[in-house]
């Protein structure tokens, strides 16, 4: 899904990503591949552009990622790599099909750290691990190793075929950027310790669609033991809520769809720019391989990785997501329990339609906003409810609903406490965004930061000075509200 605030996706400065001013040379690091050298300055030592995996390009395109050449001498990790190759006019970075590389912030000296992992949200389109607010410095001084790290994208990181599947010796295609980022996790395992993490202590967290990364990571038996713990923000639609959404996740649809598009040897002769001219709408199935099931059967056997989970959800962003999950933004009294029903998979009760009216055309745009918003809420705080089933890991669920300074200029996308906005929070990177921000906006960003590195660091967020939160029970009394008390939190109950 559309990533945040333009502002914040469109400027890309290499001096303000990696904190440099003046620094200092540093010794080579070494790797798996080889030695790197980065930038050792303001107390970090930062990495750029290291690469997890050989180029998918020519007969690698479609590919499952493969293993990086090594290479002599020093390779220079002080700048990005390009952004994936992708159609989002919201990236200006360099795009490639040649991107399968991840950046490291660390502290100087660092040992047994607990390590993040992000994985960038963009609804599988768009995005990239170079984009400012994901700059790792902040979130590394709070005591953490902090990789970001790109994946194959739209038509290249989704794309399913028939012949593709025949040639793969998983016998499977359609899931490569799910694939890269277990790529880059099994990196990580290799080499993190060199830059002073315990591979023991990995989180994942992802956003949007990274957040939808992180579920079917969690799902994944090719990504047990790469990880320890999972965090999802605003990010889970790959779990099926009813029958009407399993389609979406059929593998013979998808190979179907890529079919229609062309012969594969057709198609690898493409350039990026024509393949990208075919219309086609990313998205992950179960392909026996990656995942072998459905996620909902998946989660309701048990048969997922047993690791603790953080998820949570904004309490705006119901306005962003509206028209892209319904498919149109013509929400009006006359379409109003048409497109309630659509959402929720079945005709609303009374209960329904009465704590989400539409009576009116402005009534109605403004309840499915709000239900939108609801029912995102529900896909987490239900996935988290199905992960601490029969004392497994815990799980806790967290509400966003600060709302952030206002914007220098008009702001739409992402505004308030809309998709997105509790990322620059986390990263601890309200400067990247130029605003009035207020002594609380920083407090937030200091207190959040921290609580993501406890919990990467034990599982548990809780920690002195930050406000108590219970593991999640099901109910609304063990949700963490962070932000603004009048937001009320939604009645799950009516989505069961």
């Amino acid at each position: 899904m559309t990533q945040t605030r333009a502002t914040t996706l469109i400027a890309f400065c290499l001096t303000m990503a990696t904190g440099a001013i003046a620094a200092e040379a540093p010794k080579p690091l070494k790797t798996s591949g080889g030695d790197i050298a980065g930038i050792h300055a303001g107390g970090l030592q930062t990495y750029l552009g290291i690469p997890y995996a050989a180029p998918p390009v020519g007969p690698l395109r479609w590919r499952a990622p493969q293993a990086p050449a090594s290479w002599q001498g020093v390779r220079d990790a002080s700048r990005y790599a390009p952004a994936c190759a992708q159609t989002a006019e919201w990236i200006s970075n360099p795009k490639s099909e040649d991107c399968l590389y991840l950046n490291i912030w660390a502290p100087e000296q660092a040992a047994g750290l607990p390590v993040i992992v992000w994985i960038h949200g963009g609804g599988y389109y768009g995005g990239t691990a170079a984009q400012p607010l994901y700059n790792g410095s902040n979130l590394a001084r709070h005591g953490a190793v902090v990789v970001t790290i790109n994946y194959r994208l739209g038509i290249f990181g989704f794309f399913a075929h028939p012949e593709l599947s025949a040639e793969s010796p998983d016998h499977a295609s359609g899931n490569q950027g799910i694939l890269d980022q277990i790529a880059a996790l099994r990196w990580v395992q290799d080499n993190i310790v060199r830059f002073g993490g315990d591979p023991q202590r990995v989180t994942i967290v992802g956003e949007s669609a990274g957040g939808e990364s992180v579920a079917l990571l969690v799902a994944s038996p090719l990504a047990r033991g790469l990880f320890q713990r999972a965090i999802a923000e605003s990010g889970n639609d790959a779990l099926p809520l009813h029958a009407g959404e399993n389609g979406r996740f059929d593998r013979q649809a998808a190979e179907a769809a890529g079919a229609a598009v062309g012969k594969l040897t057709d198609l690898r002769a493409q350039s990026t720019a024509d393949l990208q001219r075919h219309a086609w709408t990313p998205r992950t199935f179960v392909d026996g391989h990656l995942l072998r099931e459905d996620l909902t059967t998946l989660y309701r056997n048990q048969r997922q990785n047993d690791v603790p989970l953080m998820v949570g959800w904004n309490a705006e962003e119901g306005k962003d997501l509206a028209p892209e999950i319904l498919g149109t933004g013509d929400f009006t009294a006359a379409r109003h329990q048409t497109l309630v029903a659509n959402l929720l998979g079945h005709p609303p009760s009374a209960a329904v339609l009465k704590t989400y009216p539409g009576a009116t055309d402005a009534q109605a745009r403004d309840s499915l906003n709000q239900l939108t918003n609801d029912w995102w809420g529900w896909r987490m705080a239900y996935w988290a409810r199905l992960q601490k089933q029969h004392g497994r890991a815990r799980s806790y669920v967290y509400f966003f609903a600060h709302r952030p300074a206002p914007p220098a200029t008009p702001c739409g996308y992402g505004c308030g406490a809309g998709h997105g906005a509790e990322i620059q929070y986390v990263f601890d990177n309200l400067d990247q965004d130029q605003r009035a921000w207020r002594p609380a906006d920083r407090q937030l960003a200091s207190r959040l930061a921290a609580t993501w590195v406890n919990f990467a660091r034990d599982g548990d967020p809780n920690g002195s000075g930050l406000p108590q939160w219970p593991a999640y029970d099901g109910s609304n009394a063990t949700v963490l509200r962070i932000g603004a008390e009048s937001d009320p939190l939604p009645d799950f109950s009516l989505f069961r």
